[in-house]
């Protein structure tokens, strides 16, 4: 897959593409690319996927804006593996929020080659949200662009949205949520050095930054750690570390029953399933026994998952 930069537009290339945030990366998401990937392969044509980099929400009305399910790298790995041809960041600023509905059709046209959109029917675009479906179908013949609308996705006759992804992940039900994903919940990010905290009372980890408003809810996890090509099992904390620091929001995990050395820059959290609540221990040795606790828990589950 090819990150588009400004520099490599237009595109000579003719493509189909498909709009959005993508937050989430969930089952209705995989379909439209799905679709995205056939029609570029019956047409000749690359694929192309068109995202915001932040949320539009987070500019346009922060304090309404959902937290995030998936970061920027996170959904970049996920589109890789989907063998997406073309991945365009577009930097979502003021500036770019007061494109018109139009301007951003003729863009997508004119610069990223788009002769064929598939979209979610609730897509919105433009100033103000001045576009939608409805509004692109007006366009597609003076454009010279075809339009495709995809409809909702139904699982257990629940409709599958980043909203429904979102309230999940608040719970702590990462196991639910990763059955409306399609896949195992994950982040990937950037490995940071941390206090050495870990490390200095037995239990070493790998700490990734964490975005922010992460939609997670703090505590403590079994999954795995993905990093230099390979897969170990791991406990997982999200949490702000009451007992030793308390001030640093951390995304880290502890390897079971290894040690390992790391050459990559970035490493992938994998989340199975919820051990507890984040606490704060009244001495060192009481998170000692619990960590150790923990590590049970984590064995037993990831050896049914394995």
């Amino acid at each position: 897959m090819i990150v588009l930069k400004e520099k490599d537009l237009p595109l000579k290339e003719e493509t189909v593409c498909t709009i959005g945030s993508f937050d989430g990366f969930h089952i209705g998401h995989k379909k439209i690319l799905e679709k995205v990937k056939k029609r570029a392969e019956e047409t000749n044509r690359k694929s192309l996927v068109v995202t915001f980099n932040p949320h539009p929400k987070k500019v346009l009305n922060p304090e309404k804006a959902p937290c995030t399910i998936t970061d920027i790298e996170t959904k970049k790995e996920l589109l890789e593996k989907e063998k997406i041809d073309y991945l365009y960041i577009i930097n979502f600023d003021k500036s770019f929020s007061k494109i018109s509905a139009k301007e951003f059709l003729n863009f997508l046209v004119k610069k990223l080659k788009c002769k064929h959109i598939i979209v979610g029917y609730d897509w919105q675009f433009g100033y103000k949200k001045e576009g939608n479906v409805y509004f692109a179908e007006k366009y597609e013949k003076e454009l010279s662009f075809s339009l495709e609308i995809v409809e909702p996705i139904l699982k257990d006759d629940i409709r599958v949205s980043s909203t429904l992804i979102r309230d999940l992940l608040r719970k702590g039900d990462v196991e639910k949520a990763s059955y409306f994903l399609g896949r195992n919940y994950c982040i990937k990010g950037k490995i940071i050095k941390g206090q050495q905290i870990g490390r200095k009372i037995g239990f070493p980890t790998i700490n990734i930054k964490p975005p922010e408003d992460l939609c997670l809810k703090k505590g403590v996890y079994a999954g795995f750690l993905e990093v230099d090509g390979k897969v170990y099992p791991a406990v997982i904390n999200f949490g702000y570390r009451p007992t030793v620091d308390g001030k640093n929001l951390v995304l880290e995990a502890h390897v079971i029953g290894k040690v390992i050395n790391i050459k990559s820059k970035f490493a992938k959290i994998i989340f199975l399933s919820r051990i507890r609540d984040e606490k704060k221990f009244e001495n060192i040795e009481n998170l000692q026994a619990q960590i150790a606790e923990d590590i049970k828990k984590a064995k037993k589950i990831l050896e049914v998952a394995v």
